[in-house]
């Protein structure tokens, strides 16, 4: 999986506004993440597509990341916290339908830091985050 990060990592002029707008962090965070939760459940898994999907909203979902983030935020570097707080009090401009706005403004940090990390080039440290978020929602079972 790490490869497919570096395989992408064709970003080389990332302008310093990008890595300065926290929601544009997240979106690209978000995609990771899903890919990332994804493609480990469909290697770890030998389950249909439906019940891989309704596996993977289990992780992906504004609450579960807002969980996830909670047990992580005390090993994030300075930098990372700095981007998710930069989220956290960014004005959002909707919600999700099943989540609270405290769970949904904490995901959107934690998807921030996500896309912090690879547009900044930072890939061990995005998988290495990413490799303890599933970890913490499959010890959850």
């Amino acid at each position: 999986m790490k490869e497919f990060f570096e395989r992408l990592e064709n970003i080389d002029d990332v302008r310093e506004s990008q890595l300065k707008n926290v929601l544009v962090l997240a979106f690209v965070g978000d995609s990771l993440y899903t890919a990332f939760v994804r493609t480990h459940l469909a290697v770890h898994s030998a389950q249909n597509s439906g019940r891989l999907n309704s596996l993977a909203n289990m992780y992906v979902k504004a609450p579960s990341q807002a969980k996830v983030f909670e047990q992580i935020k005390d090993e994030l570097s300075q930098a990372e916290l700095d981007v998710a707080r930069r989220a956290r009090n960014c004005k959002l401009h909707h919600t999700a339908k099943n989540a609270t706005l405290e769970d949904y403004k904490t995901a959107t940090s934690f998807e921030s830091v996500l896309g912090y990390n690879y547009l900044a080039g930072n890939i061990d440290r995005l998988m290495e985050l990413m490799h303890k978020s599933v970890e913490i929602v499959d010890n959850w079972e």
